[in-house]
């Protein structure tokens, strides 16, 4: 009996505690369904503003003084940018029964719910503006103005000074815009009210960038520097002539991502330097063995430069990219490189003295008399520096109305040469002013023999008067 009497007075007081509580936190729970009758539940987003346990009317406030701080900032290429104020376009916008209906969906009873999840809603308004306002502020935008418009530019290759090598200079999408998409960007920025607007994200522009190089451009770079990277140096005779790619990017075309060489030009830079360089065909000043300066006439003698086949083989070298040294293609060469290209090794003829001089290194090693062409007939050896053409032994010279065999046989100019002369008794003095030869220089048998044994195929022969 003691037992049940105290399980009653536990549940009593149990009652008495729980039942007030209880009670206590109904009433709560009511009261603050009550609050929420016309507030927002925790949580709640209108329009990306936080509106949690506002009521509608103080979320309109809200709103309508947003438009009152609010402005579009409008950025795009090369750092342009502008604004868009409400005021300049007499924006305005307009709130309908939104805000209510929102508040009506949100069961006051279930307020509690908002600890737990978000509630995140749309703008409840439609912006509106003044259009003829709006379509000229547009066209006042600086994105619009002919200072800041530029016209877009291809990729290309440009030669850099400085790096001596092809670079590439990226695309320029320029700045031009399209109109209707422009504003119409604009005018989706505004009816949400956007802060800003990228017209390069809206791809606004015309052209747009490009990421990356375009790979038939990057080979043709690769071409051109192939071909800059290129170093010929030239002993020009005897003159260094360096092609490098200062002088070949000057040959290098390119046409879009076409890169080729201006063969023509490079032919024609050969030329220039077998003008400048060659001695073939130029008079030279000459010291004579009696002490004279004189100026020895052009002839057959000298560095020739093979212009066409020089011009060819450096366009092979430079396609090839190749670094070399070397000499030109020659078609006729001379005894020593430079503008003295006689050297010291040669014969020399004094036609006004008839006598001859061969020199070997300096070394006077012969000197004879001779006869040379006829003077009364027209036939007087020309003047003149020129290479020996061969020489040979045992020939027979022919002409009009004779056939002469000769024991040594050495031609300079044409059919006209150095021979023995065994049929003359006497050289030298004025006989070749009425007995001379056909042009021919006639030599004692032993001379013409000495002069064989030392002279080759170009060796060098001055003749003059």
């Amino acid at each position: 009996m003691r037992g049940k009497g105290k399980k009653k007075k536990w549940k009593k007081w149990l009652i008495a505690v729980l039942l007030p509580i209880l009670v206590l936190a109904v009433v709560t729970y009511g009261c603050i369904s009550l609050y929420f009758e016309n507030h927002y539940f925790c949580h709640t987003i209108i329009g990306g503003e936080e509106v949690s346990y506002k009521t509608p009317m103080e979320v309109e406030e809200i709103l309508y003084s947003r438009i009152y701080r609010y402005s579009l900032e409008i950025s795009g290429r090369e750092d342009i940018t502008d604004v868009i104020l409400p005021e300049e376009i007499d924006m305005r916008f307009l709130i309908d029964d939104t805000l209510v209906r929102i508040k009506d969906e949100q069961n006051p009873r279930l307020w509690i719910l908002g600890f737990f999840k978000e509630y995140d809603y749309a703008f409840p308004w439609d912006i509106i503006y003044d259009e003829e306002a709006f379509r000229q502020e547009l066209d006042n935008l600086a994105f619009f103005q002919a200072k800041n418009i530029k016209k877009p530019k291809e990729a290309y290759l440009e030669y850099s000074e400085k790096e001596k090598q092809y670079i590439v200079i990226d695309a320029e999408p320029g700045t031009e815009i399209l109109r209707d998409e422009a504003e119409k960007a604009v005018r989706d920025a505004l009816a949400s009210m956007e802060e800003t607007l990228d017209l390069e994200e809206k791809e606004c522009y015309k052209v747009k960038r490009t990421e990356g190089m375009d790979e038939s451009l990057a080979r043709a770079r690769n071409k051109a520097n192939q071909y800059v990277q290129s170093c010929i140096t030239y002993r020009w005779n005897g003159n260094e002539v360096v092609v490098d790619g200062d002088i070949i990017h000057g040959w290098v075309k390119v046409e879009g991502n076409n890169v080729s060489l201006d063969e023509d030009s490079i032919k024609e830079f050969v030329s220039e330097q077998a003008q400048k360089y060659d001695t073939y065909g130029k008079n030279r000043i000459f010291q004579t063995t009696d002490g004279r300066e004189i100026e020895l006439k052009s002839g057959a003698y000298g560095w020739k430069t093979d212009s066409k086949a020089e011009g060819e083989e450096l366009v092979k070298s430079i396609k090839r990219g190749e670094r070399a040294e070397r000499e030109p293609v020659y078609s006729y060469t001379a005894a020593k490189a430079g503008d003295k290209d006689i050297g010291d090794t040669y014969v020399e003829i004094d036609l006004g003295k008839q006598h001859l001089y061969l020199y070997v290194e300096g070394e006077l090693i012969l000197e004879s008399d001779f006869v040379s062409g006829n003077a009364s007939r027209g036939w007087n050896t020309p003047a003149g520096v020129f290479g020996l053409t061969y020489k040979t032994t045992n020939a027979v010279l022919r002409g009009e109305n004779y056939a002469t065999p000769v024991s040594y046989w050495m031609p300079f100019n044409g059919n006209i040469g150095m021979h023995d002369a065994a049929w003359r008794n006497s050289f030298g003095g004025e006989i070749y002013l009425t007995n001379g030869s056909h042009g021919c220089i006639n030599l004692p048998y032993e001379n013409a023999k000495v002069i064989y044994e030392y002279v080759y195929t170009g060796f060098p022969v001055v003749c003059y008067y």
